[in-house]
């Protein structure tokens, strides 16, 4: 599967385009619930929803020396970024980058879905 990170500016220097790795992860999320124990022995479960922001994409490639020097200043340099799937456009952020002999490893923290 391909990917596209972008700037929110849409600045080309900024934006990359990534064959992810069968490893990478895009359809996990948590639901916004909770549980508390009560006096009886039971439980009450309060259970909000699920939003987009709930999610977080665990993305794995393979990268140039080039692309990882772009990716190392977008994670450095910008707080919110585009990411394009084949799910859809996310706004959100990088909140782990790990660049390693060309073998990325990043987490995308999901803020909202842009395409609904």
């Amino acid at each position: 599967m391909m990917i596209a990170i972008s700037t929110i500016t849409q600045n080309t220097e900024g934006a990359l385009i990534l064959e992810v790795l069968p490893s990478s992860r895009f359809r996990e999320g948590r639901a916004r619930a909770t549980r508390s124990a009560t006096l009886d022995g039971g439980c009450v479960i309060d259970h909000q929803g699920f939003s987009q922001g709930d999610r977080t994409f665990t993305i794995r490639a393979n990268v140039t020396e080039n692309q990882a020097g772009i990716l190392d200043q977008v994670f450095q340099n910008e707080t919110l970024l585009c990411l394009s799937t084949a799910e859809g456009v996310f706004r959100g952020v990088i909140s782990t980058l790990n660049l390693r002999n060309g073998d990325m490893r990043m987490t995308f923290l999901v803020k909202e879905r842009m395409n609904e």
